[in-house]
């Protein structure tokens, strides 16, 4: 026996094609493939094979199809308990396959093969392998001609099929050119089939160029980019920008182009780190990236220096590599990369000097007679970058003082910074362009967990894989860990990982590990080290407080601190990215730090004053509820109050639509605080003072 399910499915004995059946007996048939050599669960079937409410005699529709099926397989078997090639398994059915009978699983081998030989530096064995995956599929969607050919479980493999496209456009361009037309016309069907794929452009428009055909590359940029804008309205993204840009400045028809592989650039040194194969998203940073480079005709950058900043575990080394090596061919006179371990787990900070003599040597740069000066070591930096083109990725700088001997001057130059820290600095003194990195959206920790753990894996658990993107924040280092646990444990399903990450204490221990630089928790630690004792308190206290958003009124109660020193401790958390001012005079707190503020705070502080800050954070929103409902409505009755604690600050409003703003802003915080006052035997009446708060607000014009 032989099955296909890639395109029409099929199965046949021998060289005869057997006749399968009506259209569900099809699809239940895809079904067994898909999962093969798995079981499929009988109520799986029936999710699957009726779009809306199954009738009550689904279950017997399923019996009686694979009652079929079995005889069209096995059409001499006697009894259903003798059955080999569809047999009874817990709450189901299976169907033995491997990748001798199965075109699917054959496929996913081949390309399991092909990226294990890429790992280990058989570029050209890793082409083969590819194209062989490829050679397999027949049609651009799995179970091609049933009712259910929509459903996520299926095109699930077509998304399997997309990803293997770009890998094996990638690996033949890099070390397999004589299979260049074979990609180029498996490209370009599909591209047919997704035409708004923009990354499979890209490899299109680079084997064109690889094959000579300049002219035919730009009128395929240019077809792209007419489709975009008639059928969607919006203009090319950063990579197919990057392709056209490339394209037209390319002195070399023999260099290939696309994302995610090394630049196929000569001369100079070339040390960035190897691309993350699993990027993903970040298509609005990558956008302000490529605007850094010159346009075509103008001589100078807008700036020669760029700052990625954001807080710890978010991506910005992975963000500032991946578009090295997108955009390494402006750079042919090297790419450089210093590591200023500004937070690294066990060296110290790299000294200035230390990182300009590292830049020298790279540039083969004869700089041992200068000795120690700070100030010859500056001027021969200044002549050695000067009438080059280099790239300069200098990561994870501590402060503004340790990158700024290495900023380059030159206008064929541009430096790449990532730091923790916001540097506003570099702004100012070096007109350094300031990108800062959030966590990834929904869509985007979607994409990077389909690119981590496959798309079959994680369409077969939607619902648990998006969970997951959400307990992790958004955050791609915690994604990251979270991928790796499901893939080094096939049996653990994509719910139970969310189950272990549901609480917020207990989801952060649950992406904790023994490597510092794969720990979220030992990151974040790194970065709260570098606070002086009045922000890290603060920072440890924030974890008391029930919402992730605070004013600073709030913070300075939760800390019993004046207003300016709050001021100076939020200012101080905000440039090192342990919070961020999302909306004007609200700052927020990852959950992910939340989470570690108060595993601080339960470690460091005492019962006494963790009670107090709870105490102090209470009377403030009691008495600024007081407030805004005293502007308000200030006929209703009032409830004394008793004088705040030494230490609380109450919120103050410059109006009624302040005190109305401030109600609004607080809507889901203020009940959660009434119903805990309840609890209290002295807290009735402040719970009906919160409670006619409630009452009170109203929505600002």
């Amino acid at each position: 026996m032989r099955y296909s399910i890639l395109g029409t499915v099929r199965a046949l004995r021998g060289d005869t094609e057997l006749d399968l059946g009506p259209p569900k007996r099809m699809a239940l048939l895809a079904l067994l493939l898909l999962r093969a050599p798995g079981p499929l669960t009988l109520s799986e079937a029936v999710d699957i094979l009726w779009d809306d409410e199954p009738p009550p005699s689904a279950a017997n529709v399923v019996h009686r199809h694979i009652g079929a099926l079995r005889r069209t397989l096995e059409p001499e078997l006697r009894s259903r308990s003798q059955a080999v090639r569809l047999v009874r398994a817990a709450d189901g059915y299976r169907l033995p396959a491997d990748t001798s009978t199965s075109d699917l699983l054959c496929f996913r081998d081949l390309r399991a093969r092909a990226q294990l030989a890429l790992k280990g530096g058989a570029p050209a064995q890793a082409a083969q392998d590819f194209m062989a995956a490829l050679r397999l599929w027949r049609g651009p969607v799995v179970a091609a001609g049933t009712q259910v050919a929509r459903h996520p479980v299926f095109t699930s493999v077509g998304h399997e099929y997309v990803a293997t496209m770009k890998e094996a456009a990638d690996a033949v361009l890099t070390a397999e050119p004589e299979l260049t037309e074979e990609v180029l016309a498996a490209l370009r069907r599909a591209v047919e089939c997704h035409p708004f794929d923009e990354a499979l452009h890209c490899r299109v428009i680079a084997a064109l160029a690889a094959t000579g055909r300049k002219g035919e590359a730009l009128e395929q940029f240019e077809t792209v980019r007419r489709g975009l804008a008639d059928e969607l309205g919006v203009e090319p993204g950063p990579e197919l920008r990057a392709a056209q840009q490339h394209l037209l400045q390319r002195r070399d028809s023999g260099l290939h182009l696309g994302p995610a592989r090394q630049p196929a650039v000569t001369g100079g040194p070339s040390q960035l780190p190897a691309g993350c194969l699993s990027f993903a998203g970040r298509q609005r940073v990558l956008s302000q990236c490529l605007q850094l480079l010159p346009l075509e005709g103008e001589s100078r950058p807008a700036t020669t220096t760029a700052a990625i900043c954001g807080m710890a575990g978010v991506g910005k080394t992975t963000l500032a590599v991946h578009w090295g090596h997108l955009v390494a061919d402006h750079f042919p006179d090297g790419r450089i990369y210093v590591d200023l371990r500004g937070h690294h787990p066990s060296r110290p900070p790299l000294e200035p000097s230390a990182a300009v003599a590292q830049v020298l040597d790279a540039l083969a740069v004869d700089h041992g007679r200068l000795g120690p000066s700070a100030a010859a070591l500056g001027s021969a930096y200044r002549s050695a970058l000067a009438g080059r083109r280099l790239l300069l990725v200098l990561d994870d700088a501590a402060d503004c003082e340790q990158v700024r001997p290495l900023l380059p001057a030159a206008p064929g130059c541009l430096a790449i910074v990532t730091s923790r820290r916001r540097l506003e600095g570099l702004a100012v003194t070096d007109n350094a362009r300031i990108l800062t990195l959030d966590p990834m959206t929904r869509e985007e920790g979607l994409e990077l967990l389909d690119r981590r753990l496959g798309a079959d894996r994680t369409r077969a658990e939607p619902a648990a894989a998006e969970e997951i993107v959400e307990l992790c924040g958004g955050l791609p280092l915690a994604l990251a860990v979270a991928g790796a646990r499901a893939l080094t444990r096939p049996a653990l399903t994509l719910t139970s990982l969310a189950a272990t990450l549901q609480d917020p204490v207990g989801g952060l221990a649950a992406l904790s590990g023994h490597d510092a630089r794969t720990d979220p928790r030992d990151a974040f630690h790194r970065s709260y080290a570098a606070l002086n004792d009045s922000a890290a308190r603060l920072f440890r206290l924030l974890g008391l407080h029930p919402s992730r958003d605070i004013t600073v009124p709030a913070a300075a109660s939760l800390a019993g601190a004046g207003l300016r020193r709050t001021r100076q401790d939020v200012t101080e958390l905000m440039d090192h990215h342990l919070l961020v001012e999302l909306v004007a005079g609200r700052y927020t707190c990852h959950d992910l730090l939340r989470a570690y503020a108060t595993e601080l705070s339960e470690r460091l502080d005492e019962a006494n004053a963790r009670s107090e800050a709870l105490a102090r954070m209470f009377e403030h929103y009691l008495h600024s509820a007081e407030a805004a409902t005293a502007l308000l409505a200030p006929h209703r009755g009032a409830v004394s109050l008793p004088p705040a604690r030494p230490g609380v600050t109450a919120q103050r409003f410059a109006g009624r639509a302040d005190a109305a703003e401030w109600i609004v802003a607080e809507r889901y915080l203020l009940p959660e605080l009434a119903r805990s006052l309840g609890h209290c035997p002295t807290g009735e009446a402040f719970r009906r003072q919160l409670t006619s708060t409630l009452e009170m607000c109203v929505t600002p014009r």
